[in-house]
């Protein structure tokens, strides 16, 4: 029973004694002993209205006491629920605690396993990688140039180096080839093959005047194992802007050219910017993404590989009257990246060496793969040892208590 439901009953129990009380007073005073006279008749009233009192007292004592009991057991109960509620919180915050304990242990042994095991995949990588460069810097000596890299530091001496480089290939197109050999880095009838104003469709249909045959089936005539095309800038002018024109031409001089020389891979130069200072000279050089994007095109319909070095084509290299021609700092430059992205330097260590374009009996073509093959299986037992040395290192390092000091 609620409180408000105790206090009401409370009430409505005091009424009741109060009219009780009332109707026995009454009776007291009408009964038959006092109507006759009798002397006991007030006494008697006397006696029963304490009766009555007292019976009222111990009546509603005994009510009163049970409610106080009634409602020291609501506490006591109120009581032990909010304790085991308490303790039933505590419990669960105990065991979330634990889960949390035991979750972070978990990741922090995850974490650590996981470092573990990138020092030893990059300790790994990073051997091989030092073996490989190792193995791609040797035949350079005392040069400045670094394979996969490029340098602002080189100069004369390093020529020798670069033209050793590309002495398999032929780089085959416009004056822009031209001045590649003209500041002294390769060398024409070499490494370097061109026509002045060469355009595509020009080396199509234009007899070299010396020879008085085409130029490019005489390139592809050496058996270059690689052959770069520079060509494009004239191209524009050439074809009157139409560069669907320039891309159906540029196929037709690959695969003549492949038919001719089908070992060789083809690498086709992107055109590189001019100024706008050169509009005189070259008024739609605006027109050069586009044909670039041509270019794009043959490659992907020809398997050959498209080159740039635009990221080093300041316009502070522009040294021509023409404003469209670089100096021989920009060749440097340009030597190195069209190195990497034709990967000379390993053809050069000897790791990947083509042996089609030269002219040697089978003997000798298998004593060079052999070499080849003996280079990178030294190179790869370098990486795997230096590998396990590092892990030793690392396990050593540990001494059974994770790298995280747990």
């Amino acid at each position: 029973m609620s409180e408000k439901k105790k206090i009401r009953a409370s009430r409505y129990f005091g009424v009741v004694l109060t009219a009780a009380l009332a109707l026995l007073l009454v009776w007291g005073f009408t009964s038959p002993s006092a109507a006759s006279g009798g002397t006991t008749a007030p006494v008697r009233a006397d006696r029963t209205v304490s009766e009555v009192l007292k019976s009222m007292e111990d009546i509603g004592g005994a009510r009163m006491v049970n409610a106080m009991r009634s409602i020291d057991q609501s506490i006591i109960d109120e009581s032990i629920r909010i304790r085991e509620s308490i303790n039933r919180s505590i419990w669960e915050s105990e065991s979330v605690v634990q889960s949390m304990i035991v979750s972070s242990i978990e990741e922090e042994n995850s974490i650590a396993a996981s470092i573990q095991e990138s020092i030893y995949e990059s300790s790994v990588a990073q051997a091989s990688w030092d073996a490989q460069m190792a193995v791609l810097k040797a035949p350079l000596g005392g040069s400045h140039l670094v394979p996969f890299e490029v340098s602002y530091g080189l100069d004369d001496t390093d020529i020798p180096y670069i033209r050793a480089i590309f002495s398999g290939c032929a780089i085959l197109g416009n004056s822009r080839a031209k001045n590649a050999s003209d500041c002294g880095i390769f060398e024409a009838g070499h490494q370097v093959f061109y026509m002045n104003g060469a355009s595509v469709g020009k080396m199509l249909n234009e007899p070299n005047p010396v020879t008085g045959t085409l130029l490019y089936k005489d390139v592809a005539a050496l058996q270059r194992y690689k052959t770069l095309f520079v060509m494009g800038l004239n191209d524009i002018g050439y074809y009157d802007g139409n560069s669907f024109n320039f891309k159906a031409d540029y196929i037709k001089l690959v695969n003549e050219y492949r038919a001719i020389n089908p070992y060789s891979t083809i690498y086709l130069s992107e055109i590189l910017p001019v100024p706008d200072e050169a509009s005189p000279y070259f008024w739609r050089y605006f027109m050069i993404p586009d044909f670039n994007a041509r270019i794009r095109e043959v490659c992907a319909e020809t398997g050959c590989i498209y080159v740039s070095a635009s990221d080093y084509a300041d316009f502070k290299y522009i040294n021509s009257a023409d404003h469209a021609h670089y100096s021989k700092d920009f060749y440097f430059l340009w030597a190195q990246t069209m190195a990497n992205q034709m990967h000379l330097y390993e053809d050069f260590a000897g790791v990947f060496r083509p042996i089609e374009w030269h002219s040697v009996s089978a003997a000798e073509a298998a004593s060079i793969a052999e070499a080849s093959r003996a280079q990178a299986d030294a190179a790869r037992q370098e990486a795997e040892e230096a590998a396990r040395r590092s892990q030793q290192e690392i396990d050593a390092a540990a001494s059974g208590e994770g790298l995280l000091g747990r």
